[in-house]
């Protein structure tokens, strides 16, 4: 079983039948595009999926050479090899502006002009495209057949200059239109178009909007990657091969024989889906397996999408916990370049598959029929992609280039909560936050719980989070060797300032003085009183002056009239402050002292006297017997670990619970 010349889609479909290399016959599925009564198709596959093979086999097919094709499904069908015209064209060209863009594509549609001998006029790329089409139906006297790989490769190329991006949009926009032509439609017998994304597609209405998308018909769901019965059939013997590599090895060391092997290989590239039953292993992945006869994360490791990194940097929190449940149809199609969701990227570009597919359930009150679109949830689609993920977003955040330099962080967690080492763990917190880059600084105890996730996930560990118990959720559970549970409640303040408390009451005394009765403060006027006014003068001042003895407000009346005319000023605002302070809710609160800048930072003990005083509150609440049942049915002993940070991850303190 010869493997030569990876990776796959670097040969065309005629060298690989020639050098006999591995092929999955994808003819089954090529045949029912070209019987079906629609002729323009756009297909979405992540990178190397095997796209560009698909479109050279069919580049090979519409040559009418019907020897290329012995042995495969398609030489035994009605298909009649009638040979047509072929425009391939790759759009993974330069593209760093939309004037250079433009230049690249008439100079590619120029050079297959020249090799098919047409003369062609159009001073831009859309007019020179349709007017090639039209050349060459005329030339050969029949249709075109239109195969377009990588066309959203201007667009991903430059995610990170989003200006760039739209503006190579709007030249692709333009460009497909001319397939839409009048005198260029008739001309054409097949169109395939496809990239790695849908969303560069999605400004283009009015231009590529003929396109059938294809990309989640369960029909077409194996036209590219390997499906189960395509991989018995190629790589059985295979397996034989290099059995005796992988005795007693694996992530469980558990493969014995070959029926382990398999499952393991499976575990690691299978679990692909694009709706529908039918699920691929991933292709590039597969064949380096075999080319080199060990598991690794091939495909990921060939090259992370430019856009994907991009988009991460920009969109932090939406790529470290992705919510995977629940997306409309047209939401996973279709997204706006100004407003890409992590979920359909990370679907398009293979970090996410299809997991589950609710059908439309709104009835039609008047046709009775089903209407509305379906809803979609994902998944990481095998280990490969899952052991690697959190890692990528790792690198791309916290600006590691190099992965091996952090992964010694997982030991050194565990030392320290098994140690219980809270200045350990705090260091190491402290430490990994600084290198967060100023504009990816998380706000909010939501956000730093995200981070601090993503840490312990690219540090291999396995966790559970916002684990449901008795008393409410539990943050995060950290799963630690021999059965060891390690409970962390986060709590979050962002770096405060003081303001002046003698300005503070200042302010808000006079307040009271423009908004406020006299009578109301009379209560806590008196009760200043008697704190700073001897005790003497208030008897005094109190002395029954009738039979029937005075009220209380009429002592407050008269301790507060006394006050007014003895205290100091700092102590007379204290107490007018009290009162404002007790007639105003928190928000109305906070607008009367907008107007007074704060006069220093809160000190790191400050804040986490605050931060602890509430860790510490919330694991009291969480006894043993009232964890998860989860944990207790796995549970040897179980930790409990108060994470406060303050700013912007800077200063993190560990703060050990019960045991």
């Amino acid at each position: 079983m010869p493997l030569k010349n990876l990776p796959l889609g670097d040969q065309t479909f005629a060298e690989l039948i020639d050098s006999n290399c591995l092929y999955a016959d994808k003819t089954r599925y090529i045949y029912d595009l070209l019987k079906s009564s629609k002729k323009n198709y756009f297909l979405s596959r992540p990178r190397r999926f095997g796209k560009t093979l698909l479109l050279h086999t069919l580049n090979e097919l519409f040559t009418g050479n019907r020897d290329r094709f012995k042995g495969l499904w398609i030489d035994g069908s009605d298909y009649e090899f009638t040979r047509h015209p072929t425009l391939f064209l790759s759009l993974s060209m330069a593209s760093k502006t939309s004037e250079i863009l433009n230049e690249t594509l008439l100079s590619s549609l120029g050079a297959i002009a020249r090799e098919a001998g047409v003369d062609v006029q159009g001073v831009t790329p859309d007019m020179y495209f349709g007017n090639l089409i039209r050349a060459l139906h005329k030339q050969f006297n029949s249709k075109v057949a239109v195969l377009i790989d990588e066309y959203d490769f201007p667009v991903t190329v430059n995610m990170e200059n989003s200006e760039i991006a739209e503006d190579n949009a709007k030249v692709l926009h333009q460009f497909f239109s001319a397939l839409k032509r009048v005198d260029v439609s008739p001309c054409v017998r097949f169109t395939l178009v496809t990239g790695i994304t849908r969303y560069a597609l999605t400004s283009m209405d009015s231009g590529p909007n003929h396109l059938n998308d294809i990309s989640l018909n369960p029909r077409y769901a194996g036209i590219c990657g390997f499906t189960l019965e395509e991989f018995d059939i190629l790589f059985s013997e295979g397996l034989e091969e290099i059995f005796d590599n992988f005795k007693g090895a694996g992530e469980l060391g558990k493969i014995s024989d070959i029926s382990d092997l398999k499952a393991e290989i499976l575990h690691w590239y299978d679990g692909y889906n694009w709706e529908g039953p039918t699920r691929v292993l991933n292709p590039y992945s597969i064949l380096n397996f075999f080319e080199n006869k060990r598991f690794d994360a091939f495909w990921v490791n060939s090259g992370r999408p430019a856009h994907l990194r991009a988009l991460i940097r920009k969109k932090t929190l939406d790529f470290i916990t992705p919510k995977l449940e629940s997306y409309l149809s047209q939401t996973v199609r279709k997204a706006e370049l100004t407003q890409l969701a992590a979920v359909p990227v990370l679907f398009h570009s293979g970090y996410l598959t299809v997991d589950k597919v609710t059908p439309a359930q709104t009835i039609d009150p008047v046709t009775q029929k089903t209407v509305g679109a379906r809803t979609y949830s994902f998944k990481l689609p095998n280990h490969e992609v899952g052991s690697t993920y959190y890692k990528d977003c790792f690198q791309e955040i916290f600006q590691k280039t190099d992965y091996n330099e952090f992964k010694s962080i997982h030991q050194e967690i565990i030392t320290a909560i098994l140690a219980g080492d809270a200045r350990a763990l705090s260091d190491l917190f402290s430490q990994i936050f600084s290198s967060i880059a100023y504009h990816q600084k998380p706000e909010g105890e939501k956000n730093f719980h995200a981070f601090i996730q993503l840490i312990l996930l690219a540090a291999d560990f396995t966790l559970l989070s916002e684990l449901p118990g008795s008393k409410g959720r539990l943050d995060l559970v950290v799963e630690l060797p021999k059965h060891v549970y390690a409970v962390m409640e986060l709590k979050y303040c962002k770096n405060q300032k003081k303001r002046d408390p003698v300005k503070e009451n200042s302010a808000l005394a006079a307040l009271a003085a423009w908004s406020f009765p006299l009578e109301e403060a009379y209560a806590n006027l008196a009760s200043m009183a008697v704190k700073k006014l001897k005790p003497r003068k208030i008897a005094l001042l109190l002395t029954e002056k009738t039979n029937g003895g005075m009220s209380e407000a009429e002592k407050n009346k008269i301790l507060a009239l006394e006050a007014i005319k003895n205290l100091s000023e700092v102590d007379f605002d204290e107490a007018m402050a009290k009162t404002v302070r007790e007639k105003l809710t928190p928000e109305e609160l906070k607008r009367a002292l907008s107007s007074i800048e704060p006069i220093k930072d809160l000190s790191p003990s400050e804040i986490h006297i605050i931060l602890a005083k509430a860790a510490r509150k919330a694991l009291s609440d969480i006894t043993k017997k009232l964890y998860h049942d989860q944990i207790n049915l796995k549970a040897k002993k179980i930790i409990d670990i108060g994470i406060s940070i303050y700013g912007n991850g800077n200063h993190v303190m560990a703060l050990f619970g019960h045991e």
